[in-house]
């Protein structure tokens, strides 16, 4: 019952992804308006590349539930 690893999650989780978004926006700043299809890529990369780090997180958070 350690309900403090969802608020350990949830505060932790929301911050990083706003940093995140934040700067894969002023990243793109300077990557967009060369190439569709670079803009494309970079969207692409960038919408997906948190997907690992959050699924550690969560598997982490799943082990210890799972006990």
């Amino acid at each position: 019952m350690a309900r403090w690893r969802h608020l350990a999650v949830a505060l932790g989780v929301v911050p990083a992804l706003i940093i995140y978004i934040s700067a894969m926006l002023w990243l793109s700043v300077f990557v967009t308006e060369i190439h569709g299809l670079i803009d494309f890529m970079f969207f692409i990369v960038a919408g997906l590349a948190w997907i690992p780090a959050a699924s550690i997180v969560v598997k982490w958070l799943a082990k210890h539930e799972a006990k």
